[in-house]
């Protein structure tokens, strides 16, 4: 495959659009890390996490096609076959530009991701502590003996120490 060649025009111009796809899905998980951190609304990060499921599905599409193509010119699958296919053809060079901007915003996204999910953890585990504090004075306040009157005692922490 050259550069000039209709399946080299048809693997430049889906880079192009998995660059965009990818693109938007940066600009997507960086509003979801901007939520996590101010936000302390859950309900308003569930559209998005429909949103990202949009983009993984057409991510995936994308990245089959891209596969086919560089079957179809007998080339391995994924970055294998890319970086073959470049280091094959000198008059590459607009492809290897949409390669290597498709690798760093697919590297952003994966840390931004991950970012993401550790910011999700964090504020879980809060929750949880929360919640298990709670569920401790909870049990606490409400244990009566048989005469009425309040037990004493109890393993929890109080309230306070949460």
């Amino acid at each position: 495959m050259t550069a000039s060649s209709p399946s080299a025009i048809a693997l430049a111009g889906l880079l192009a659009e998995e660059l965009r796809e990818v693109d938007a899905f940066v600009e997507l998980l960086q509003q979801e890390q901007e939520q996590l951190a101010t936000s302390g609304n859950v309900d308003s990060l569930l559209p998005l996490v429909e949103k990202k499921s949009g983009f993984a599905t057409r991510l995936a599409s994308l990245s089959n096609r891209r596969d086919r193509l560089l079957a179809d010119a007998g080339l391995e699958p994924g970055r294998a076959g890319m970086e073959a296919l470049i280091a094959a053809d000198p008059g590459a060079s607009a492809l290897a530009s949409q390669w290597q901007k498709l690798l760093a915003q697919a590297v952003e996204a994966r840390t931004l991701n991950d970012t993401n999910g550790k910011l999700i953890a964090r504020r879980l585990q809060h929750n949880q502590q929360a919640l298990e504090a709670l569920m401790s004075a909870t049990e606490r306040a409400a244990t009566y003996g048989p005469d009425g009157q309040q037990r004493g005692g109890g393993s929890g922490r109080f309230l306070g120490s949460a």
